[in-house]
């Protein structure tokens, strides 16, 4: 009987451990960039985009709280998302457009899975969504390339590779004009709004963002914010 209690509690002890092991495994979606071209800006060049980068990283933490991000290296950075995770690709277009609009540009590698291990610096965590993100994002270096969707699971990274194609033609084509109008778009402002803040006519708007591919985006994004949650 003394055996028995002692490999029950060993057993419980396994399931315990077990148990703390898998309430620290979070899903998540995780965001890993890298500035393109950053070596050959000037200095007042990078101040401008570091004054960005800053503002946008100050608005997105406010929009959604569980966001944690984190700039490297001076020119890298990476986001994470575990309660808002359906975001990671608004938030990456976002980021994509507010650069593009003042003539910078960023690759960003989404990663779709979890986060086993817990840092607290975000580039030190661990987990099969910065897996699934940070080999993308090498890839998008040596293709040329400026979005990467995949994840933990083939069939859900075929899938998304098709969807990032698509992503890139249009963002390699965008205008700083027409990167405005999608920036705002993504805010979920009005057409008119829109035009109020660019100065512009309504139609002039609407003319920006069909060329910008706009629609074709917003097809992809609700296809994104419906399809995580169930992941």
């Amino acid at each position: 009987m003394g055996h028995y209690n002692g490999k029950t509690r060993g057993n419980e002890y396994i399931c315990e451990k077990l148990g703390e092991f898998m309430a620290n495994i979070s899903r998540a979606s995780v965001i890993s960039g890298d500035i393109i071209g950053s070596s050959q800006l000037k200095p007042a060049s990078r101040k401008k985009l570091q004054q960005l980068l800053s503002l946008f990283f100050e608005g997105t933490t406010l929009e959604w709280l569980d966001l944690r991000a984190q700039q490297y290296r001076g020119d890298s950075i990476q986001i994470t998302l575990t309660i808002n995770r359906l975001a990671a690709l608004r938030i990456a277009l976002l980021l994509q457009t507010c650069l593009l609009k003042d003539n910078f540009k960023i690759r960003l590698a989404i990663g779709v899975g979890d986060i086993s291990f817990k840092s607290g610096e975000v580039i030190t965590s661990d987990g099969s969504a910065f897996q699934a993100s940070g080999p993308y994002l090498d890839a998008l270096t040596k293709s040329g390339e400026m979005i990467s969707i995949a994840g933990f699971d083939e069939e859900f990274t075929s899938e998304w590779q098709v969807h990032s194609a698509s992503l890139n033609y249009i963002l390699e084509r965008l205008t700083r004009q027409q990167a405005e109008a999608v920036y705002l778009q993504l805010q979920d402002h009005t057409q008119a709004s829109i035009a109020k803040k660019l100065k512009i006519k309504q139609p002039s708007v609407h003319q920006r963002l069909q060329a910008a591919g706009w629609p074709v985006v917003q097809k992809i994004l609700n296809r994104f914010e419906s399809v995580i949650p169930m992941v």
